[in-house]
């Protein structure tokens, strides 16, 4: 058994001419489908709805020590290769841990008065931004530590590198390790 398409989609058009040609049966058809409309809003409102499958939380203290460990790890691989400053051990002490900066919506009312309040999106806080850690200290201990040029050379290293103070950085010499019994 062959379909002729042509025809069935010929006899289909003819149809539907016909049936929107007639106003009275055009009107029917347009509440019929408003009445289709409103059905499946209302039992789409029943299904459960679906959910987005959202990361796994790091928590605070792990980012937190992943970054410590990492800025740690690149300082000490920096360092050292600086002349005179031969094998290295660095130490990193962040302040506080990643904070997130959400994004706020600002209304002004007539008597000049402003309210703030966060902006939602999927029944959380909209994050604008996220800031790292803030480096509180670092400590060096290096084979070239008790040259006073090589100190100066590493504080200025680790200062550029992580905005602290020269008051928050130790350079000492590194000692040898002692044999465990």
């Amino acid at each position: 058994m062959k379909l002729d398409t042509a025809a069935l989609w010929q006899t289909l058009t003819k149809r539907a001419a016909a049936l929107l040609a007639d106003e009275q049966k055009r009107t029917g058809l347009l509440v019929a489908a408003g009445l289709l409309g409103l059905v499946l809003l209302g039992v789409s409102s029943w299904l459960p709805a679906k959910t987005k499958p959202t990361a796994e939380a790091v928590p605070q203290a792990t980012a937190a020590s992943a970054y410590e460990a990492d800025l740690e790890t690149r300082l000490q691989s920096l360092i050292s290769n600086l002349a005179g400053a031969g094998e290295t051990r660095v130490m990193v002490t962040l302040q506080c841990g990643e904070e997130s900066i959400y994004a706020a919506d600002t209304e002004t009312s007539a008597d000049g008065t402003a309210a703030s309040k966060h902006v939602i999106a999927g029944g959380t806080g909209l994050v604008e931004t996220i800031q790292t850690p803030q480096v509180l200290g670092v400590a060096v201990l290096c084979r070239g530590g008790e040259d006073p040029a090589v100190q100066s050379r590493i504080t200025a290293l680790v200062q550029a590198l992580t905005g602290v103070g020269a008051n928050h950085v130790t350079v000492a010499a590194l000692g040898e390790p002692t044999p465990h019994p």
